[in-house]
């Protein structure tokens, strides 16, 4: 993504390119993903699927591209291939809704301070409350501290009036950077 970024400063990459390229670089993070890939069903909408232990007519719709768990009445749901392909969607949307700002001074890398300060936050309390999965949580943490600690050192320099602009290689690297914590 750093090339992706540089060559985008460089030749100004058409934005048909930016959709395409982050999700291609996004194949191998996903790839390697083990984790579940079901979700919990928001209480509001639990009723849509099932009602009284019964699967609901759009639950058998739904069915078709997804597995509703009967056991668990419905608040859990297995998205299985959707998941990932919504994993490869956040990587797109992650790079480009930090270049989004590109050009303003010391947006782009405040924005990025300030979403890798609450990931950390969250990681650090999940961490505390010692839920079942620490290690992806620890490994988190390992890629948050150190980017937290550089961008706030560019961002001495990025804020107004901005002594450096970051461009596109810091844009897409901060953005492959948060998308890569929540893949993996």
């Amino acid at each position: 993504m750093l090339f992706l970024g540089f060559t985008d400063d460089v030749l100004d990459w058409p934005w048909r390119y930016k959709l395409v390229l982050p999700s291609i670089a996004s194949l191998p993070l996903l790839c390697c993903y083990n984790g579940s890939t079901s979700i919990v069903v928001p209480i509001q909408l639990r009723g849509l699927l099932m009602q009284n232990h019964q699967i609901t007519w759009f639950g058998h719709i739904l069915g078709f591209l997804i597995t509703i768990d009967d056991q668990a009445n419905g608040k859990v749901v297995n998205l299985g291939m959707w998941y990932l392909i919504y994993m490869g969607l956040l990587a797109v949307f992650c790079t480009n809704a930090i270049n989004i700002y590109a050009g303003i001074n010391g947006l782009e890398a405040g924005q990025a301070y300030v979403v890798a300060s609450a990931v950390l936050v969250h990681n650090l309390i999940e961490i505390y409350n010692g839920t079942e999965s620490v290690e992806n949580h620890l490994f988190s943490v390992m890629l948050m501290l150190p980017f937290c600690g550089v961008t706030l050192g560019l961002l001495r320099y990025n804020w107004c009036p901005a002594q450096v602009f970051v461009g596109d290689t810091f844009c897409y690297f901060s953005g492959m950077t948060f998308a890569v914590v929540g893949i993996l």
